[in-house]
């Protein structure tokens, strides 16, 4: 890979890493989905696709 080239992997955060290892985000920014198994909430930010907690725990939303 050429230098200063982005991986296709490389996934761009606007914040800093906090203790969970996501980045903080702004409440605008934040994705108000929440886990309907556990009530938790989605750390993903604004986002298409599926949502993920803390826990690593994965859902989509039912439509």
């Amino acid at each position: 890979m050429a230098s200063g080239a982005a991986s296709h992997l490389t996934v761009e955060w606007g914040g800093e890493p906090n203790d969970t290892g996501w980045p903080a985000m702004r409440p605008t920014d934040r994705c108000d989905g929440e886990n309907p198994m556990t009530g938790s909430a989605c750390v993903n930010g604004h986002h298409k696709g599926y949502h993920r907690d803390v826990s690593g725990a994965e859902w989509l939303d039912d439509e």
